[in-house]
């Protein structure tokens, strides 16, 4: 029982630190910069040593998107929730959505991404190489448990997966670009109608 208290306590300790990590890094990255920001100075804004900060996140990077890991554990999960009935399009459209939505509710930070997205390569390249690869890469994994197919011999995931993450990458930059006035999960909604109207026009 006591290990099990200190455990938890530790758990709490790390994941406050971790915290208050992201939330120095936010704030300098948006006063300062990213490139004008230092981990030393983070670390200083958040009262630990670089030393500590290099523990909870390899990079500056990491740490601009260091609550990706829970946003896509949550994805993975609205993925395989949605129900065997619904067509594949429309179970992507709703969890593509879903993200969207996530991406509103926390508007200042995801708008602080998208800015530093498309001011700093780093932030860029780490944003499609990084981030985006692995929501596609679980929309790939879902997708093809629910196809019953293997990615790596059947394309029809990939190729879903790719249309779903150009049509989230295209909303998220009018959405920057809109300073976030319009609600990204309409922009979603309409970036999705357009992928869908094109496949239709193309089949007709």
């Amino acid at each position: 029982m006591e290990a099990d208290t200190e455990a938890g306590r530790r758990q709490r300790k790390k994941h406050r630190t971790r915290t208050e990590l992201i939330n120095a890094a936010t704030d300098l990255f948006a006063h300062r910069g990213f490139d004008e920001t230092t981990t030393e100075d983070i670390a200083e804004a958040a009262d630990v040593s670089q030393r500590t900060f290099f523990r909870h996140f390899p990079s500056k990077e990491a740490v601009l998107y260091g609550d990706m890991d829970e946003l896509l554990l949550r994805f993975r999960a609205m993925l395989d929730g949605r129900p065997r009935s619904e067509s594949l399009v429309v179970s992507v459209r709703e969890s593509v959505l879903a993200l969207a939505d996530d991406y509103d509710d926390q508007r200042t930070l995801r708008l602080l991404q998208a800015r530093l997205a498309a001011t700093y390569p780093a932030v860029s390249a780490y944003s499609r190489a990084v981030v985006q690869q692995a929501w596609e890469a679980a929309l790939i994994e879902s997708l093809a448990r629910r196809m019953e197919v293997d990615p790596a011999e059947d394309p029809r995931p990939e190729i879903i997966a790719a249309a779903a993450m150009g049509a989230l990458r295209h909303s998220i930059r009018r959405w920057a670009k809109g300073r976030g006035r319009v609600e990204l999960p309409v922009l979603v909604a309409q970036a999705f109608d357009a992928f869908t109207d094109v496949s239709i026009a193309a089949v007709a």
